[in-house]
């Protein structure tokens, strides 16, 4: 199974069947918190949803079109990182992440996040990555922030979750200005 170290403590792996059941626990052990911001976490009942979401990442990777990594913090699987459908044309993506309650504040998703960069720009030759995150959520906006990403707007109602219009921040990152930082 492929596993890119970030640093010693940190590490990405291709999202499997395998983990299937370790990725269900991280998930149910933070639904609350987690609920909060992503509209997928009540499809997740079991080990059984996991199996078949890691299928579909499977496949994604397969196909070329993107990759999901469970995000690995000192043995134990913390989160996910991945990007959403690839466009080939005009070599762009997006990024999704997520990260169990108990592991936030120490750094761990902006390492793994700054290191898919690396993977984007360096080895998939894309020239733009977007991010997108709900206003309210501080934690994560701060992320793209740190790496330096040009905040492109806001879009309003663009998601409704727990009855509540969400408004998402757009976040951008061109191949350019991944250089003049990286």
């Amino acid at each position: 199974m492929f596993e890119y170290k970030v640093n010693n403590d940190i590490s990405l792996r291709l999202s499997n069947v395998q983990d299937a059941e370790e990725v269900f626990k991280v998930i149910d052990s933070s639904r609350n918190h987690l609920k909060r911001w992503l509209t997928w976490v009540d499809l997740v009942k079991s080990a059984n949803d996991c199996k078949y979401k890691a299928y579909k990442a499977m496949h994604q990777y397969a196909s070329n079109n993107g990759f999901q990594c469970n995000v690995i913090y000192r043995g134990k699987i913390v989160g996910r990182l991945g990007t959403h459908n690839i466009d080939w044309s005009e070599k762009s993506t997006s990024l999704g992440y997520w990260l169990a309650e108990n592991y936030q504040g120490r750094g761990i998703m902006t390492m793994c996040c700054k290191s898919f960069l690396a993977i984007i720009f360096n080895e998939l030759k894309l020239n733009v990555v977007y991010v997108y995150v709900a206003e309210k959520n501080t934690k994560s906006r701060a992320i793209p922030e740190r790496l330096h990403f040009e905040q492109k707007g806001i879009n309003k109602n663009a998601l409704i979750l727990s009855g509540a219009n969400i408004d998402y921040v757009r976040y951008v990152m061109t191949r350019e200005r991944y250089f003049q930082y990286y």
